[in-house]
């Protein structure tokens, strides 16, 4: 229950900012609209767990440190991307790569795929069964452990940080 009532208050907040007033009255709007946008997504976030106000504050700057390095590696792969589109050859050998990922949580596992998406150079294709592995296409697999244990080392670190 409290999750429920802290994304509702999270909206109501969203709505001042989108409707460009920040009032009271405007804040009590959002929180009237937030059950209807939150009932859909009911299951993803697992309201019926405990929810510690404490232990979200306490993840903000795991979060922030999670986006400064997702924007790192995306700057860092467009210029990978760009190297290898602006050869006068393209030595590229693509391929699909099995990526095992520590992360359990539902939203875990989501950011960690979107940013293995984002990044440029890779997308993420399927998950196994059991949830523990991610299949990676990346445009150059030659070293398909250097690749699994970038995303591993690199991304993976940070969103089990930020997000479990």
């Amino acid at each position: 229950m409290k999750r429920y009532i802290f994304f509702a208050a999270v909206f109501g907040l969203i709505w001042c900012f989108v409707h460009g007033t920040i009032s009271f009255d405007n804040f009590v709007l959002g929180l009237v609209f937030a059950p209807f946008i939150i009932r859909p997504f009911k299951p993803l976030y697992h309201f019926e767990n405990d929810f510690s106000f404490g232990k979200g504050i306490k993840r903000i700057p795991a979060q922030a440190k999670f986006f400064y390095v997702l924007i790192k590696e995306i700057i860092k792969a467009n210029i990978v991307v760009a190297k290898i589109v602006l050869q006068p050859k393209i030595d590229i050998k693509p391929g699909i790569i099995a990526v095992p990922i520590r992360t359990k949580t539902d939203m875990s596992i989501t950011a960690i795929a979107n940013t293995i998406t984002l990044t440029p150079g890779t997308l993420t294709i399927d998950m196994s069964d059991d949830r523990s592995v991610l299949y990676v296409h990346a445009i150059d697999a030659s070293d398909p452990e250097g690749v699994a244990n970038s995303i591993r080392d690199d991304l993976e670190k940070y969103v089990l940080e930020a997000f479990e």
